[in-house]
């Protein structure tokens, strides 16, 4: 009698990489979530001084990044993933956020009243947009880790959770501040019934 391959082992393969990109996801959201603001600040900060966008107006263009980094957070992983597509091969594994940002500034700062011009290769662009997010990050996660850390010395917490969940969120809390608040016209992205 003849084996046939049913394929469990690919399909189980198949559900841990989409659980790994599903948790990395949720990762780099929540991430975003809290340093929204501080992301914004620096990027416009950083775009404006390394003169790759000119501009009369730093304010109009400093909403329009807002605007943008908002617009990534409330999108869907389907708009997300259409909206970088055509910049999704600039780099290997290009972190999304950044490549949004790259995209953002190409397609649509490009085009608003207030930008005179945008000057720079995609490369270049999405290379500082990088360096900024980055560096956020990098902070960030070792904020995270120094809360799980504090919570690993606690025997009463198992990780994974709902207890675990609510004292790393509180600590969190504490370490890096508050989360962005979007208000009822932006997303639900963030929304705990979306986790």
């Amino acid at each position: 009698m003849r084996a046939f391959d049913t394929g469990r082992v690919q399909d189980k393969l198949l559900n841990r990489l989409d659980r790994q990109e599903r948790h990395q996801s949720f990762r780099r959201d929540r991430f975003f979530r809290y340093k929204l603001e501080e992301i914004h600040n620096r990027l416009t900060q950083a775009l404006l001084m390394a003169k790759i966008i000119e501009t009369e107006d730093p304010g109009a263009v400093s909403d329009a990044i807002l605007a943008g980094l908002k617009k990534a957070a409330r999108s869907t992983e389907f708009d997300f993933k259409f909206f970088i597509a055509p910049r999704r091969d600039l780099v290997p594994r290009p972190n999304p956020y950044s490549l949004y940002m790259t995209q953002y500034v190409l397609e649509v700062l490009v085009n608003e009243a207030s930008v005179i011009d945008v000057y720079g290769a995609d490369i270049d662009i999405y290379k500082l947009i990088n360096t900024v997010i980055m560096d956020i990050s990098m902070k960030f996660e070792k904020a995270e880790d120094e809360v799980r850390s504090q919570l690993a010395n606690n025997k009463n917490l198992t990780q994974g959770s709902r207890e675990y969940e609510l004292a790393f969120d509180q600590l969190i809390r504490t370490k890096v501040g508050e989360p962005y608040k979007f208000g009822p016209e932006d997303s639900t992205r963030f929304s705990r019934a979306s986790r």
